[in-house]
């Protein structure tokens, strides 16, 4: 039998939220910054059993995560970093540092 349809249609739903939120952010950060949330965010996710609110749960936890780092004293050095061609190791600390955060205040 093959894919269920809901499980096919997430990575889909996955790239139109990375769309819709790197151009909300575009004037803040890097499309590749944003790219890199989302998919830090969706990979926890990405072997639910049950995927019908997978996209919403990642959309949401992308949107705190990518507020805390816009409201960052200088959100331009994560841009500025990143865009030099290292490969994500600020943001990914970053994107720890607001998931220890997050999971601390819940």
């Amino acid at each position: 039998m093959g894919a269920n349809t809901a499980e096919a249609a997430v990575p889909d739903a996955i790239q139109a939220l990375t769309d819709r939120l790197t151009t909300s952010y575009a004037d803040l950060l890097t499309a590749a910054i944003v790219r890199d949330v989302v998919q830090d965010s969706y990979r926890p996710l990405s072997n639910a059993r049950i995927p019908t609110y997978v996209p919403i749960l990642v959309e949401h936890s992308s949107r705190t995560k990518l507020r805390q780092l816009t409201r960052r004293s200088d959100p331009t050095v994560l841009t500025r970093e990143h865009s030099d061609g290292a490969r994500g190791h600020s943001i990914t600390r970053a994107c720890r540092r607001v998931r220890v955060a997050l999971t601390r205040s819940a």
